[in-house]
Parts: structure tokens; C-alpha cells; sequence
């Protein structure tokens, strides 16, 4: 297993990839920020914080996951990372197939990265099972 408490951000994002992909709910633990939160923003505005988040992370089956693009930007303790991925997985029964923006923020404290949010776009995916819709302003 990667060492996740490291100031490598390559490193961190790596783990939480792989997090996301074999269900590691430790891992997940020790990755997300306390005040993680996932924000979907298509087809339908919705939010899954943290909590919510690990509970269907042992429902969320990653069949394949395809980094197409990825862009870091960084500065001093805080980076954003642009990724586009191709992904078909199966979450809470239901299939989750697409392309998708995510857009993660990350913040290093005590020498360690973490990942405070995490925005998703589906280019071609239908509404995320679990996810609470939240009115738009």
C-alpha cells in the first residue's frame, strides 16, 4: 500500500485513485478532509458529503478507469487537479457509465495532502444513485 501521509502530491492523488477503485474505505479515511464533500453538478446539482461518501464506497464497483487528461495546478499548500476520466462502474446497483470532469481540491496541512472537494461532470452519465439533489441558485 502507497504511503498516503506524504508531501508528494503526485503520491496522494495516486492513492485516492486507487481508494476510489478497490472500495479502501482506511484509506478513504485517511484521504479525505474531515470536511470532504463530492458535488455533482450534471445532470442534476447534488451533494454527498463525507459520511454519506464512505457508506456507499463498498457499493461503488469500478469496472474500468481511465485517466484521458489530468492538469495540476499548485501553490504552496493548495492544489487543484483537473482530470477527465472514462469510467464504467455499477454504484448502488445501478450503472454509473461515462466520461466525467472532476475537479479536486486539495490542502496540505502537516505535511500531508488530503482532498477537501471533489466536483464531478458527467459528459455522459446519468444522475449519481446516493447523491442528495440540492436546489440551484
Amino acid at each position: 500500500m502507497t504511503d498516503v501521509d506524504t508531501d508528494d502530491l503526485a503520491v496522494a492523488i495516486r492513492f485516492f485513485d486507487r481508494v476510489v477503485r478497490e472500495r479502501d474505505r482506511p484509506g478513504a479515511e485517511r484521504i479525505l478532509d474531515d470536511d470532504y464533500t463530492l458535488v455533482i453538478s450534471q445532470p442534476t446539482h447534488a451533494v454527498m458529503p463525507r459520511d454519506r461518501w464512505l457508506e456507499v464506497l463498498d457499493d461503488y464497483l469500478v469496472h474500468e478507469y481511465i485517466v484521458e487528461e489530468q492538469q495540476v495546478d499548485r501553490v504552496d499548500d493548495l492544489a487543484a487537479v483537473l482530470t477527465r476520466v472514462r469510467m464504467k462502474a455499477t454504484v448502488l446497483g445501478q450503472e454509473r457509465n461515462g466520461t466525467f470532469v472532476l475537479s479536486d481540491v486539495w490542502r496540505r496541512s502537516e505535511s500531508r495532502w488530503r482532498v477537501w472537494r471533489r466536483h464531478s461532470t458527467a459528459l455522459s452519465a446519468g444522475t449519481l444513485p446516493g447523491a442528495v439533489s440540492v436546489g440551484t441558485s
